[in-house]
């Protein structure tokens, strides 16, 4: 004889959030007539909060709510999402689009990507996201909703708001909220279910089953019950993430963007009222005060609030289900958000719950059910996930050369060789990414398949060129006939306007103190250019000259760059307030476009001038690395006292333009010594004017001044190496801070 299972009828939610109030709706909805529903949270407790970006199984969410789209847009400032843009993940330099929807038409035998890769073999092709609609769209900023379900789409929207949004459904549906911190958790001595969650008030929430939304402390499945996590840090190696909010520039995309770096990635998600930004990276090849230096020197918009450091573990929970508490959200397992997986892997597991939930008692066969299929569910997720990490030509850091030579699990393995073998992708019922998804990454990432399925070569070369123009040629119409994003937006769901202000930063670590009372001054070069001077910039200019000495053994030359001496980045926080200082007061007298992000560091000029090489000859610009419709502008803050050592000259050219870019071309190509054989300009610093260049104007070096110019002016150190080289050489010599902005052109 064994005992029945006892019914249930308390279900206690611990922990709210995204996660907490997904699970609340969802129950509350489905089964909420049948069973007490109580979710405690406290209001002191933060949550992660950084899932912004979704996919389109979110729908299926609002069907079962029976929500209204457009209120939940407005109450949530969303935004419309047809895809993801991979930025530098094949490689630097190089993109592509992973959409949502279908691309093509395929046949029962093979997909589209096959008909397409005969194509491209017979010169018939474009390329291949010409023939996606939620593609083309994406990239040219369009969108509306269509009938019968013509374009798939998702949403970007305020985790926090989204929250707030289901917690006011659930409370109206009979889910009470209580208030307080879980302090203990009560267990039966024999059967070691959770009994009752105690509150740092003294009340005892009791309870039949509980949901364990508590985020990565997972305070009832890990702490209290003891499920181990299975880490898959050898498949993910970032552990750390930096969330960040910034107001809105220009018009929000209808895509999330994905940008890599070096040692990770970022993302920017622009919603009706801000964008959410952030890295996802490994701590192991960048620390965190880098890595949030980096972020804050790539936004666009003032920053709402500092960032802040997230630190985690990629993987699962052995099981997620035990005895009678089942783990939601972050407290199941984590995988980065570069799928935007989060919200999903919430809403499958409240689904699950729903179609399992143990109304007369628990019974180990729906534990066992839950739990695999939780498993393989996440597995597949994060196999795809590896896939764009493990799949590129990137060699250009150690990262990347680690990512691409790991060994991966043996099922993304078999089908990165099956799809480079034969194009191919046989998928599990019930996966969450469809062929076309794993076809876009693969070719995205850099796969060429080696060959495709035969049937493509039923069709001659007439009957293969108009299957695939009729269907660019329907995407391109379609697509042309949709509104701006933007446009859609405000003749469909507008959201209030929300009042949001770039809040005091209050960072961690050392500061720049601007005077507040600091005041810009022009000084107008021959021709008109413009230099604007602050004097007194900084309240504290010692407290920086210290922080630089008691970092100098950190000081070094860069290998290549031809700035003649030691560089040391600054720090996240004193970027970030001269990053706040020039958009608020430079971006006018420089007429600037859209900020596109900055980069500062402390200085020295060091290099004898009998050693220069030939860039570091002559007068330069500011110009590497820009795209075209971008521009830099520069600043140089002076922290020394001997104003002998220079402050800084500007040029013209007196050459043709063609002639200026030959001179440049040399300066970059040629020896020092074949360089000034060809040009007969010595060795030294150019201070002064010569045959080809003319000084248009000189600002002297001061303590405690800062200067902010044009960068695409022709300038240089005024360097006066022969009379003052001991003054350069002693302690931090000349130094400087060098800062460089980012923007597009008006």
């Amino acid at each position: 004889m064994t005992t029945a299972p006892k019914p249930v009828r308390r279900v206690v939610i611990a922990g709210g959030g995204t996660a907490g109030w997904m699970v609340a709706a969802g129950l509350s909805k489905c089964l909420g007539k049948h069973y007490d529903i109580r979710l405690v949270e406290s209001e002191e407790i933060g949550t992660v909060g950084v899932g912004e970006a979704t996919i389109p199984t979110l729908h299926l969410m609002h069907e079962i709510l029976d929500l209204d789209e457009r209120e939940f847009i407005q109450a949530t400032q969303a935004t419309f999402k047809l895809g993801i843009s991979f930025e530098n993940w094949r490689n630097v330099g190089e993109n592509y689009f992973h959409s949502f929807g279908k691309t093509g038409k395929g046949h029962w035998t093979a997909g589209f990507h096959h008909f397409w890769l005969e194509g491209r073999k017979r010169g018939l092709a474009s390329d291949y996201g010409d023939y996606c609609l939620e593609l083309r769209a994406g990239l040219d900023n369009r969108f509306a909703l269509l009938p019968d379900n013509g374009i798939n789409y998702a949403y970007h929207f305020d985790a926090t708001l989204y929250g707030q949004y289901l917690r006011r459904f659930a409370e109206d549906l009979g889910v009470q909220r209580i208030e307080g911190k879980i302090a203990k958790v009560h267990t039966d001595a024999a059967s070691g279910d959770v009994t009752g969650l105690q509150l740092d008030g003294g009340a005892l929430i009791e309870g039949d089953f509980f949901i364990d939304c508590t985020g990565m402390r997972a305070l009832l499945i890990g702490e209290t019950l003891g499920v181990p996590y299975e880490s898959w840090s050898h498949w993910l190696p970032c552990d750390s993430a930096l969330a960040v909010q910034t107001t809105l520039v220009g018009e929000p995309v209808p895509y999330t963007r994905s940008i890599a770096h070096p040692w990770g990635w970022q993302w920017r998600i622009p919603l009706q009222h801000r964008v959410g930004n952030g890295l996802v990276f490994s701590s192991q090849h960048i620390s965190d005060d880098e890595a949030k230096a980096v972020l804050l020197a790539n936004l666009e918009g003032e920053v709402l609030r500092p960032p802040r450091v997230i630190k985690f573990t990629p993987g699962q929970r052995e099981v997620v289900w035990k005895k009678n508490v089942v783990a939601i959200g972050l407290s199941s397992g984590f995988l980065e958000p570069l799928e935007s997986t989060s919200i999903h892997l919430i809403q499958k597991g409240m689904t699950r719950l729903v179609e399992l939930f143990p109304t007369d008692g628990i019974r180990q066969s729906d534990i066992d059910e839950y739990n695999q299929q939780a498993r393989e569910q996440i597995e597949v997720i994060r196999d795809f996930i590896i896939l764009h990490y493990h799949v590129t030509h990137r060699t250009d850091s150690a990262f990347w050369r680690q990512c691409r030579d790991m060994d991966v699990p043996p099922l993304l393995k078999h089908r990165i060789q099956h799809f480079s073998d034969t194009a191919r992708i046989m998928l599990r019922q019930g996966e969450l990414f469809a062929e076309n998804s794993w076809v876009q990454v693969m070719m995205g990432q850099g796969i060429v398949p080696a060959s495709h399925h035969p049937i493509t070569r039923n069709m001659d070369d007439r009957n293969l060129a108009d299957f695939l123009n009729d269907i660019r040629k329907d995407v391109a119409r379609t697509m042309m006939k949709l509104p701006k994003h933007q446009q859609f937006i405000q003749g469909f769901c507008p959201a209030p306007k929300v009042e949001v202000s770039a809040a005091k930063r209050v960072l961690a670590g050392p500061t720049l103190r601007i005077n507040p009372d600091a005041r810009l001054h022009a000084v107008e070069l021959v021709g008109g250019a413009k230099v604007h001077v602050v004097d007194d910039f900084v309240q504290d200019p010692e407290a920086l000259v210290a922080l630089a000495q008691s970092a100098a053994g950190q000081f070094g030359a860069i290998a290549g760059h031809p700035y003649p001496g030691p560089q040391l980045d600054l720090p996240g926080s004193v970027s970030a307030e001269l990053d706040a200082f020039f958009r608020q007061h430079l971006r006018e007298p420089l007429r600037l476009g859209a900020p596109l992000g900055m980069y500062g560091r402390f200085s020295r000029v060091a290099q004898d001038a009998s050693t220069l090489d030939a860039r570091q000859r002559i007068c330069h610009r500011d110009d590497s690395a820009l795209q075209p419709g971008e521009m830099i502008s520069a600043s140089v803050h002076y922290l020394f006292k001997d104003a002998s050592l220079g402050g800084t000259v500007f040029f013209r050219s007196l050459m043709s333009d063609a002639d200026t870019q030959q001179f440049r071309r040399d300066a970059n190509t040629m020896d020092a010594s074949a360089f000034g054989d060809k040009y007969g300009i010595p060795p030294g610093y150019m201070t002064e004017s010569n045959r080809y260049f003319e000084v248009i104007g000189r600002v002297p070096a001061r303590w405690n001044r800062a200067i902010f110019y044009d960068g695409g002016i022709f300038h240089s150190g005024d360097i006066q190496w022969a009379a003052h080289k001991a003054g350069y050489q002693a302690g931090l010599g000349r130094l400087t801070i060098n800062a460089f902005f980012k923007s597009r052109l008006p």
